[in-house]
């Protein structure tokens, strides 16, 4: 099995830890260096990445800019931008620039993994070595959207249990974690954090990682304010 190697460059810890923690539960892909600053990047980038997760806002310079710096110093590696940056106008910068994808922040940790499962899924197509024919060429010009599209409720998440603890945690405004949603609901930890995973992918909660619990880091959620 081909494996990409991976070039993680984020300045927020609990990011970068999402990043890689995806990065590695993925048997595609690998982390060979992690950078914090453009500085600290132009140096990772004698590694010849397969993939860089490139994020848009650091320390000494502007992510965008770096992409450029990349696009002109490397045609082969590919980029999936990383930013709280939703400006229309910085989306098709990017986007001109050839992004394979555009991650808004928080990082949900689903979609991370789509867009590695999506840059997986491109490359092995574009390796095949017979000649590929023009629906197949059709194939690989359209963008993935499988994220955007309008899923039922997968199996495992029940209808009503999803309904009641979106009900539960609609006025929470501290952050929360799956053993207390599950105490308070009398649910197992694993079932209340599959029902949180699964809002964290709707978009209805945010996850991240608090480091001061002495030992593992504690995932805790947050609700996401619905505009009105």
């Amino acid at each position: 099995m081909t494996q990409y190697s991976v070039l993680i460059v984020e300045d927020d810890p609990q990011a970068s830890y999402l990043l890689e923690q995806a990065v590695n539960q993925h048997p595609s892909f690998k982390v060979v260096a992690a950078a914090e600053t453009a500085a600290e990047t132009r140096l990772q980038l004698q590694l010849n990445p397969d993939l860089i997760l490139l994020d848009i806002s650091l320390p000494d310079g502007d992510g965008m800019s770096l992409l450029r710096e990349i696009r002109h110093l490397s045609s082969t590696t590919s980029v999936i931008m990383t930013t709280a940056e939703r400006d229309s106008s910085a989306v098709a910068q990017a986007i001109q620039y050839g992004v394979n994808d555009y991650l808004v922040k928080p990082l949900r940790l689903s979609r991370v993994h789509q867009a590695l499962n999506d840059f997986a899924t491109f490359q092995t197509k574009l390796e095949v070595s017979e000649p590929i024919d023009q629906l197949q060429i059709d194939e690989l010009m359209r963008k993935s959207a499988t994220h955007n599209k309008v899923r039922q409720t997968p199996k495992g998440i029940d209808g009503k249990t999803l309904a009641t603890m979106k009900e539960h945690i609609k006025h929470r405004e501290s952050p929360f974690s799956a053993q207390e949603i599950g105490d308070e609901l009398q649910l197992s930890r694993i079932t209340a954090r599959r029902y949180l995973e699964y809002l964290e992918e709707q978009g209805h909660v945010s996850m991240s990682l608090n480091y001061n619990t002495g030992g593992r880091p504690k995932q805790l959620y947050h609700l996401i304010e619905e505009e009105s």
